[in-house]
């Protein structure tokens, strides 16, 4: 079984800000194929994509406790880390662009970086989506600006990204990561 994780935080009042671009991919693409939430075992949600084989998964933990839901999935559902891929915002990326990656640091994204202490590994697939607006998260805290929602303008720039970051997911899962960044990557 392959794995898509979207990184977020839950509740309402985060439902539409930067930081949860991750959960927001998760959510359409669980959306094409009429995959249902509920809640897994532990603390996340879970929709399964039979035609996919493929789970999708948001985690329930909080951004900079994420490791510990993604490390309890991957462990329940015996998931190797070529087929895992966590969907996340990405301050280095300008808005409207995303990239994918092989394996690497969290930087300073500590949802990563949970993650990636949780597993004892940063050898697993990654899908970054920029969130970036012309450098402003330069201009204060990059908490508070994650932690903000998208202007108008910013929303309708990210929902006409999300339909192709989507595609690019689809292509991961069923034509592998090199598949994936070699098709998408290219056209960033």
């Amino acid at each position: 079984m392959k794995a898509v994780v979207g990184l977020g935080n839950p509740g309402v009042r985060y439902r539409r800000t930067r930081h949860n671009v991750g959960f927001m991919l998760v959510d359409e693409l669980s959306s094409r194929y009429g995959v249902k939430f509920k809640g897994g075992k532990g603390e996340y949600m879970i929709g399964i994509s039979e035609k996919l084989d493929t789970a999708f998964v948001k985690p329930l933990t909080f951004m900079n406790n994420s490791g510990s839901a993604v490390k309890d999935f991957v462990k329940r559902y015996d998931v190797n880390m070529e087929d895992l891929l966590v969907v996340y915002d990405d301050l280095d990326l300008l808005l409207g662009r995303f990239k994918f990656k092989q394996d690497g640091s969290g930087g300073t994204h500590n949802g990563m970086r949970s993650i990636i202490d949780r597993l004892n590994t940063d050898s697993f697939p990654r899908l970054k989506i920029g969130i970036d607006v012309d450098g402003r998260r330069e201009n204060g805290s990059s908490v508070d600006y994650v932690l903000s929602n998208f202007s108008r303008t910013e929303k309708l720039k990210f929902q006409e990204l999300l339909p192709e970051a989507t595609d690019a997911v689809e292509c991961f899962i069923t034509q592998g990561l090199e598949k994936a960044m070699n098709t998408y990557n290219q056209r960033q």
